[in-house]
Order: C-alpha cells, then structure tokens, then sequence
C-alpha cells in the first residue's frame, strides 16, 4: 500500500485546509471523545487530534484503543493509579471525608477494571509504572511528597479538598509568606512552591476552585469533579414521618449541632440526631443543651441498615453547617427522598439547582427553625430532587468526568 509522508503533507497549506474541512464536517476537536470516526481517517487528523501518527489508511478499533472515550463508545484502555490520602485521615477513619472521597472513586474505578493501589508506606511501588498518581488532601506532608515524587512521575493529580470560611485574600496573602530554603512556611505558602509539580488541581464546587486559584494557578490546571452520594436505598414504599434528621459528628463546632438544637426547642418540631458523640464531656455537653426536651432524640452511632431506614423514613434532612465542603450526607438523603435544609455557606449550595432545597444562615436559629417547619410541610419538592441527584451525583457520572481529567493527564503525559 502506498504511504503518504506526512510531514511533507501537513506542511503544506492545502492539505491543513483540507483538514479543517475535515474536522468540520466530522466534528473531529481536540477536546472531543465522543465522535464516531469514518473509516477513513487520515493519520494527519489523528495527529492534531493528539494522538500517534499511523499510515493513511487505519483500523480505527485501533484508534479508539489509545486512551478511553468517557463520552459514550468503547472504553479499551486501563489505567493504573496510584491514590495517596492524607495522614492523619488514620484518626477519623471510615468519618474522615477526604479518605470517603477517595474510597468511593477508587471502589468504582475497580468495578470498572482499573487498577488503584492505594498506597501504604509499608508498601513497594514502582511508580513510572502508574499513569496517574492522585493524591489527597491539603497540608504540608503535600510538600515532599508531590516534589519529590514529581520526578520519579509527572502525571501527578492534586485534589486539596479544601472546606474554608476564610476570605480568598487571606489564603493568596499566605501563599506568599515563607522561605523555602529555611523551612519556614505553612501549607499555604508550600502549594505556591509545587504547583508547578501538580499536572492538574480538582476541584469539587466552583467555590473550592476560587481558593485553588489564590495560589496563581493557570485556569487550565483546575478542573470541577463532584463528588457522588454512595449508595440508593430508597424505598417508595416507606411512608415519610414528620421528623428532620442530622447525621454527623454532632460534637464538631463547624457542624453546628448546638443551633439545630436551638431551632428545635423553639419551633417544636421533631430532631433525630445520627452520628459521633465523641468523648464523654463532649457527649455530656451535647445532652446538657438538650435537656428534657421530649422532640429530640440522640440515636447516635447505628449500622448502615438502621441509617438507610432512617433515610427513608425522614421528610427533612438538614445540615446547617458553618462550614462544609459537599455535604455528601444531604445527597445521600435527597436521593433517599428527603426535604433538604442546608447552609446557605460555601459549596454545597452548588450540587442543588435553585429552589429545590433551603438555604439557612447557619447562624441564625430562627432561620434554621423556620426552613426545618416549612420543609416539613412541603409536598412539591419530591421526588423531582431524588432524581435530579441521581442524574446528576450517580457515581458512575461522576467517575466517568474523573476519568476525562486522567486520560487528559495521561494522554499529555505520553505526547511529551
């Protein structure tokens, strides 16, 4: 068969013409996974599309066998990847959100036939081999790690997970204010010093980016991944009860427990509180802010059975935190069928489209008292936002955007 010389024909200006013409008729651009080739491709287009240059004439299973088309179509190639997750996710455990992120996009990459290690300073890795390593969680253990293990692989992935109240100005102030060489700064001015090691930053909400970007990253370096409720348990044919329910660390002040409790004594509606009491004076506290109440009751920590049952049976779910990142608890109960009362504060606002939940000031109990009240007695809402999450929020939808993002890290990895 006769070959073409390729260089020679994209040099010249009538055959870039002809592929413009081409990638027009055919939908053929660079940031586009879901077209359906012709047969006959040129090996030119596969060139500007990123992808190695082959004869004129191809076998285009062959094509579509270089990186995986999240877009619908075949996916052929499986990664392998490496997740690294904070330290100190050991003390919270199966509580800590960074470690539950990465845990729920790892157990669906494997469903998916992916290969994730999730990487144990006990283990031996051979890191080049990895196309993807992806680590977890903002602080100053990011430092060495991502500098240092830039090197051995540069297809490294950043998700911060940063859940902040604080002004944008004071963490792009910070960025700046240390000395690397005599190992003063602070976790802020040490993502300033790797950013340039990180190929890409996720971000959950448009609110995280905003304080990815006070670190002067490029915009084409932050990429949005939501993150997905975990499980569908719902149950049409539990009847909802009039009583709204927290689950949480109901100790932790960012949670805002202590309000919650307010509202209810002061509107009377009934309060299920689910969750971590911590220690025995924190438990004590939380008890004493109660009181003899008869509409509150503490279940604390209950099985996943109990917790889904909850779910089902619950008309209002609310979270009022000070300070919250997702809320993957408020998803998990609006898939469930769930009223939501949520903090007006921060990102979670973002994963619920405009009207279909309440937004409190989380510091003010009366208006934590009446969403609760006006949430309780609303019949419209459901369950059009059940299926908006789970449209929206699946975790197949949400792994199948983080699956993009690597393919883009993987695929500029292998161009260079």
């Amino acid at each position: 068969m006769h070959r073409f010389n390729l260089r020679r024909l994209w040099s010249t200006a009538w055959w870039n013409a002809l592929l413009m013409l081409c990638s027009w008729l055919f939908g053929m651009t660079k940031r586009s996974s879901s077209v359906r080739w012709p047969w006959y491709v040129s090996s030119c287009v596969q060139a500007e599309a990123g992808y190695p240059a082959f004869p004129l004439v191809v076998n285009v299973t062959s094509i579509l066998s270089v990186r995986p088309r999240v877009s619908g179509g075949p996916v052929v190639k499986k990664m392998k990847i490496a997740y690294l997750v904070k330290p100190d996710a050991c003390y919270n455990g199966n509580g800590d959100g960074t470690r539950k992120q990465a845990e729920i996009w790892c157990n669906e990459l494997r469903r998916q036939g992916h290969q994730v290690d999730m990487i144990s300073p006990w283990g031996d890795y051979q890191w080049k081999t990895y196309d993807i390593v992806h680590f977890f969680g903002f602080g100053l253990w990011n430092y060495d790690m991502i500098r240092w293990g830039s090197g051995m692989n540069p297809n490294v992935v950043f998700s911060p997970v940063i859940d902040s109240n604080t002004p944008l100005w004071k963490y792009r102030l910070f960025s700046h204010i240390g000395c690397g060489r005599l190992r003063l700064f602070s976790q802020n001015y040490a993502v300033r010093c790797y950013r340039d090691n990180v190929k890409l930053f996720l971000a959950r909400t448009q609110y995280e980016a905003g304080y990815i970007r006070q670190y002067g990253m490029a915009e084409d370096k932050i990429r949005l991944v939501p993150l997905s409720f975990t499980a569908d348990r719902y149950d049409a044919r539990v009847a909802k009860e009039p009583f709204c329910l927290f689950t949480g660390t109901m100790t932790q002040e960012r949670k805002n427990v202590p309000r919650l409790i307010a509202a209810a004594k002061k509107f009377g509606f009934r309060l299920v509180l689910v969750g971590s009491l911590g220690n025995a004076e924190s438990e004590s506290r939380l008890r004493a802010l109660i009181g003899d109440a008869p509409n509150i009751e503490v279940k604390g920590f209950v099985s996943d059975d109990e917790l889904y049952a909850l779910y089902n049976r619950a008309k209002v779910f609310a979270l009022p935190s000070l300070n919250e990142g997702v809320g993957l608890v408020a998803l998990e109960a609006a898939v469930h069928g769930c009223n939501i009362v949520i903090t007006r504060l921060g990102g979670p606002k973002e994963y619920y489209r405009e009207g279909s939940v309440w937004l409190v000031d989380p510091y003010d109990v009366d208006d934590i008292g009446a969403a609760v009240v006006h949430a309780l007695q609303a019949d419209n809402l459901q369950p059009g936002l059940r299926d908006e999450v789970r449209e929206n929020y699946s975790v197949e939808h949400c792994v199948k955007m983080l699956l993009e993002q690597y393919a883009a890290v993987a695929g500029a990895g292998d161009a260079r």
